[in-house]
């Protein structure tokens, strides 16, 4: 087994891939099996966990709507989030009717998060956790297996705490395989956050290799949004319009300019949630894409 820590592939060690981009200090080299790994291999202390890329209607727009996809087949029992955030998909799963947990590594989240809930959220890392094995209906994570130093690990660990019959839900981007060219709308600063970009190939290999297999998987295509994204950004920055869109949103009264500022918000997360799963359901195959994956432990 290849260790995640010796850098290379994941999956298969190899550490010469051809290289698909150049950002933020790091190399993007894909190997055979279609992963994309960064080289150099990130320090340990290179990435600090408590901190969050994504915006918080990232995970609060489509809470509701996952936690239905996953009600059709598992909808009750004890659900542990392992990287709960500010517990808007807990939330919504309580709804449901599941009896619900987190782990979080940010103290002050954490701490949100089960006063608000009044539910028991442990401040740990997935790997440090204290959660009890055999304990848990579903585990869920939304977009860790790119980020984790050692996701073979983490999903052992992970796998470890199901119940029999219990199952393993996330999400999960498939960036890996794909045309270089997509690769330019990546920032530098995602680097070195996201660790590895998956391939179809990659993720069942690893997913195989843990002793898990896929019940149920539902593809979005992120290609409109992001030729939509990169179509708009270029318009505005040839026509002068973001300079203008800007100053409208900062008028004098700043009651105003707040006002302004927070509708155009509303409406970025609107746009962002919309293109990337509605439209993004109906995308085709190609390019860019988040999976919901639905996956169990193999029995012996």
């Amino acid at each position: 087994m290849h260790s995640a820590i010796a850098g290379g592939c994941l999956i298969c060690g190899e550490s010469a891939g051809r290289r698909m981009f150049h950002k933020g200090g790091y190399e993007g080299r894909i190997c055979s099996c279609g992963l994309v790994y960064l080289s150099p291999p990130p320090p340990p202390d290179a990435v600090d966990p408590t901190v969050d890329l994504h915006p918080d209607f990232f995970y609060a727009l489509p809470a509701a709507m996952k936690v239905r996809w996953l009600a059709r087949s598992h909808s009750r029992g004890r659900l542990l989030e392992v990287g709960c955030g500010e517990g808007f998909f807990l939330e919504a799963a309580k709804a449901q009717g599941f009896e619900v947990a987190g782990i979080e590594p940010h103290q002050a989240r954490a701490e949100r998060v089960a006063e608000r809930l009044g539910i028991d959220v442990e401040c740990a890392l997935i790997e440090h956790s204290q959660a009890r094995p055999q304990s848990w209906d579903v585990v869920y994570h939304c977009d860790l297996l790119s980020h984790f130093a050692d996701p073979d690990a983490a999903l052992r660990r992970m796998t470890e705490l199901l119940r029999p019959k219990g199952v393993l839900f996330f999400e999960v981007g498939l960036h890996g395989k794909i045309s270089p060219y997509w690769y330019r709308s990546l920032s530098d600063n995602s680097f070195p956050e996201h660790r590895w970009l998956y391939s179809d190939e990659a993720l069942r290999r690893l997913l195989n290799r843990c002793g898990l297999r896929i019940l149920r998987m539902k593809r979005f295509g992120l290609a409109p949004q992001v030729l939509l994204y990169q179509g708009a950004s270029a318009l505005l920055h040839w026509t002068g319009a973001l300079r203008y869109l800007r100053a409208a949103a900062e008028p004098s009264s700043p009651a105003v300019g707040s006002k302004a500022s927070a509708q155009t918000r509303s409406l970025e997360a609107w746009w962002h949630n919309f293109m990337r799963f509605r439209v993004g359901a109906l995308a085709p195959d190609w390019g860019p894409q988040t999976l919901f994956v639905i996956a169990e432990p193999v029995s012996d």
